[in-house]
């Protein structure tokens, strides 16, 4: 069936900032690319949610409806509809991101979401046309553990189960830490190779395990060199509470690049890298207030070091000539399939993320699992718009990822999920897609028949979110 719009807009401003005849087949056409990078809107249909409208359309159907519901909003905005006030391609894209979220196409949206970003950034110059990357993820770092994992068995959920149920975790623990450690020593040895280089920088995602990973590497280079670290703490420069607005649910956006003031960092960082002292601002976590300053210097023979969230950001360290950084994005890599892998229906990165930071959050800062889930859309929102486009630019990769990753988290946040019977119709439907998404996976998982505390090593950096971390970790 061909759909019709009453379409009266004329001109957009485009990439280029020029105005140009508005081509709505384009907004067809890049719905349709997002939805076959990730296989299809198929893994998006969910009952409840959009399987009665979607349910039985095919692809092509499905992207004409939804550039149709773009062109009405965007035809609903009396100030695009006259010649010289288009609208711009950035408003177009936010618009599409929030239609394929509006009806449930959440990892539709996210390709949408990273690609449009990463483009941006290369019309803007920021980003080269070779540190461009067509996936959200580093390719490489995702096939080899992808290898690996199968090598192991350990590719599938069902795979996983049956190492659990042949008494098996032990040996896959020791054989998973093995491979992070020596990921740790490949980073440390690529860093030792750089002479010229005073900033280490250690970035990836939410809850990858960057705190212990960073503790590790440079543990590796003292063991390996002379080389003195100064810990450069990103989380000072936080704006303050009251400049990050609550959305109507009380949430603060602390995820974005933006949440920190890049420029007094780039101010800071220069600065010492120059042999000149820095006032660095003290952040009160608790307050949301900065509360006076420490000063912070660097010998000519030292080493900044920054564990940062954000620390691929190119603004953060511009200007800095690349010879003298080393930057580590650490990535939770484990692709493993839901079932027994028939389905071809992939677990995404995000998950196990998104358990870790619920045990760290409710384990240790005592905020209830539920508020995480209604705060990842955040989350994911940084990482598609200001960290992932730039993943291609660090040195090193490191997989955060565990292979025993979701039997153990099962066992340590149990019934404290917040499963999608719990939550009520007030709940964002990103929050309750990925509780949908989340629970399957979990009640799939086999259930541990007794504490893995005693076969996971005291400084593997799950610890961070399970608990019983050992290691004295000197930059927190």
């Amino acid at each position: 069936m061909k759909l019709r719009t009453n379409n009266r807009i004329l001109l957009i401003d485009d990439k280029y900032g020029n105005r140009v005849p508005f081509r709505a087949e384009k907004i067809r056409k890049a719905i349709s690319k997002a939805a076959e990078m990730v296989g299809g809107f198929q893994w998006d249909i969910v009952d409840g949610v959009n399987a009665a409208t979607f349910g039985n359309r095919p692809d092509d159907e499905i992207a004409e409806f939804l550039a149709h519901v773009v062109l009405a909003s965007l035809n609903s905005q009396p100030m695009f509809l006259t010649p010289n006030l288009p609208p711009p391609l950035e408003e177009i894209q936010r618009i599409v991101i929030e239609t394929l979220r509006f009806f449930g196409f959440r990892n539709v949206a996210d390709e949408y979401q990273y690609w449009s970003s990463a483009r941006r950034w290369v019309r803007k110059g920021v980003l080269s046309q070779r540190d461009f990357a067509e996936h959200p993820y580093p390719v490489e770092l995702v096939a080899e553990t992808t290898e690996w994992n199968r090598a192991h068995g350990v590719d599938s959920i069902q795979g996983v189960n049956e190492i659990v149920k042949q008494g098996k975790l032990g040996e896959l623990i020791e054989a998973a830490v093995a491979r992070y450690e020596e990921q740790l020593r490949a980073a440390a040895r690529g860093f030792l190779q750089r002479k010229d280089c005073r900033v280490f920088i250690v970035s990836g995602p939410s809850s990858s395990g960057k705190t212990t990973t960073t503790h590790k590497i440079t543990q590796a280079i003292r063991a390996a060199s002379d080389r003195e670290f100064v810990i450069f703490s990103a989380d000072n420069y936080f704006y303050g509470v009251d400049l990050h607005p609550a959305d109507m649910y009380g949430d603060r956006d602390y995820e974005r690049a933006r949440a920190y003031e890049i420029p007094l960092m780039r101010q800071h960082i220069v600065a010492l890298l120059e042999g000149k002292p820095a006032q660095m601002p003290l952040y009160d976590m608790k307050t949301g207030k900065r509360h006076g300053t420490q000063e912070l210097t660097l010998g000519k023979d030292q080493v900044l070091l920054i564990d940062c969230l954000h620390g691929l950001f190119p603004y953060l360290t511009q200007g800095i000539p690349d010879e003298m950084k080393f930057k580590v994005f650490l990535f939770n890599a484990n692709q493993v399939s839901e079932g027994d892998g028939s389905s071809g229906r992939g677990i995404p990165f995000t998950s196990v993320n998104m358990m870790r930071r619920m045990l760290r959050d409710w384990k240790h800062r005592s905020k209830d699992p539920r508020g995480t889930l209604e705060h990842w859309h955040y989350v994911r929102d940084g990482e598609l718009s200001d960290m992932l486009p730039f993943l291609k630019t660090a040195d090193a990769y490191v997989n955060g990822g565990l292979a025993f990753d979701f039997p153990v988290l099962k066992h340590y946040l149990g019934s404290h999920f917040p499963a999608p019977e719990s939550l009520d119709a007030n709940t964002p439907l990103d929050a309750w897609l990925r509780s949908v998404e989340t629970h399957r996976i979990l009640s799939s998982t086999v259930t541990l028949e007794r504490s893995p505390e005693k076969l996971i090593p005291l400084d593997c950096h799950i610890r961070e979110f399970i608990g019983g971390l050992s290691l004295a970790i000197e930059h927190q």
